[in-house]
């Protein structure tokens, strides 16, 4: 479940990072498990979850993520357990990943096996938290798995623009132990003239989380 929020083709709309910061609230089934804060200010960003509410407390615990250029920290900790990930970039192509502990290492922690382009978790969430409209293709690396995020409709859902997209895993893990979720159905809306989604909602087999905006 953390995971989730680890936890994104000329004829779609453009879009734009017009907001720079975006609170949401994680809701489950009707009730508040705990909150996701981005921002984003030029090549520097952080994102930042809490779970301290979900069912039986098996979902608790806090990730923290930094980025800047060249470089992607992060740690997160829950279930009496704790990892960091390192991701260092040279120019547009995965230079180094360093993961403690090294157990938690994939084949796709290999940087020769991770293709040029990718988005660390920071930039990838907050492309689609702080737009304003549907997004083109694009991928997301974040040390042990490749994702690739992609537009399949965009439609008017009452006064909002909604843009439901496919989220598959590439490389590495599927996402939630014990269920390796490689296929997620994501979708966001956005106000008309307003930057930053209003809630974004992720569904994988019986679960479906929304980020609902503070």
């Amino acid at each position: 479940m953390k995971s989730l929020l680890a936890l994104l083709v000329a004829t779609w709309l453009p879009t734009s990072l017009a907001a720079e910061s975006r609170s949401f609230d994680v809701r489950l089934a009707g009730a508040t498990m705990g909150r996701v804060t981005v921002a984003l200010s030029g090549g520097n960003g952080r994102l930042d979850s809490v779970l301290d509410n979900t069912p039986l407390g098996v979902g608790d615990g806090r990730f923290s993520a930094r980025t800047q250029t060249g470089a992607y920290r992060s740690l997160g900790e829950g279930g009496g357990e704790r990892r960091t990930i390192d991701i260092d970039f040279a120019g547009n192509r995965v230079a180094a990943v360093r993961i403690d502990p090294p157990g938690e290492a994939t084949a796709a922690s290999d940087p020769g096996q991770i293709p040029a382009g990718m988005l660390d978790p920071v930039q990838g969430f907050a492309r689609v938290a702080l737009a304003d409209g549907c997004l083109r293709p694009f991928r997301i690396y974040d040390g042990r798995r490749t994702v690739r995020v992609g537009l399949v409709s965009q439609s008017r859902d009452g006064g909002l623009i909604r843009c439901d997209y496919a989220y598959d895993v590439v490389q590495g893990p599927g996402h939630v132990s014990p269920f390796r979720f490689r296929q997620i159905r994501m979708s966001a809306r956005y106000a008309p003239g307003a930057s930053g989604a209003q809630d974004i909602r992720l569904s994988a087999g019986p679960f479906t989380v929304t980020l609902a905006a503070r």
